[in-house]
Formats: structure tokens, C-alpha cells, sequence
């Protein structure tokens, strides 16, 4: 889940925010505790300095909509100055990779380079200064 405020109106977003959001994971109404679902929310804490990000999602996803993923990402790409890569798998399903195959196969290697590309281009910039440190 990346919007537990469904701020872009998604349709099958809204009955899991009554079922499993103020239900289960909440365990609060979103009309009278809006404030504490933004800071639940993934893309209530998108800002410039985010880190980099891979969203990958099941193009299938039956829990949260690939809609929302597309969303997040849009975000993301628009605030972060950090690098957002989004892999939509088509026919995978939420929790594809729960069990080993191809497809999770192939998405841990795209991990791996990715981290690497992140690592490689961290190693490149110069650091930046540290805060002294208290005694």
C-alpha cells in the first residue's frame, strides 16, 4: 500500500481502506484521523531528498492496484532528485516473488543492478561534510 489516503481517487482503492485500513491496520476512521494516515503513507513522505527507489509491481495486483503504483511513481519522479525506476510485471500478481521462479529470479538480478548502478554513481560524488560530532 502506497496511498492510505487514496488522494488519487482510485475506485478499488476505496473498499480496502474501509476492510483493511481502518479495520485491521489503522484501526481508525480516515475521515476523523486523516493526519495519521499521511504519515502512514508512503506518498505522503515523498520529498526531494528521497532515496533512490526500484517499485517493482504485479501488473495483476489484486491488493494494491498497479494504478497506485503508477501514482507513487509519478510522484516520486516529479519531487525526488534521486533515481525512480519502475518495473510493472505483466500477469504477476501481489507477492510474486513469495515463491522462487523465473520471473523472481530475473527481478533479483534487476535489484542487484540496480543497486549497483546507485552504488557506483554514490562512489563517483564527492562526500559531503559531516556534522561535528558532540563529545
Amino acid at each position: 500500500m502506497l496511498d492510505f489516503t487514496n488522494d488519487a481517487n482510485i475506485p478499488a482503492v476505496k473498499g480496502r481502506i474501509y476492510f483493511l485500513l481502518e479495520r485491521t491496520v489503522m484501526k481508525k476512521k480516515l475521515s476523523d484521523n486523516r493526519e495519521d494516515y499521511e504519515k502512514a503513507s508512503p506518498f505522503h513522505r515523498v520529498r526531494p531528498d528521497a532515496p533512490p527507489f526500484f517499485v517493482i509491481h504485479g501488473h495483476h495486483d489484486s491488493l494494491v492496484p498497479v494504478a497506485e503504483a503508477r501514482h507513487f511513481v509519478n510522484k516520486l519522479r516529479a519531487i525526488s532528485q534521486s533515481p525512480v525506476v519502475y518495473a510493472e510485471l505483466p500477469g504477476a500478481q501481489h507477492a510474486f516473488d513469495v515463491f522462487p521462479s523465473i520471473r523472481s529470479a530475473h527481478v533479483v538480478r534487476a535489484v542487484e543492478r540496480f543497486l549497483d548502478y546507485v552504488w557506483s554513481t554514490r562512489a563517483q560524488r564527492p562526500e559531503r561534510p559531516t556534522a561535528a560530532r558532540k563529545s
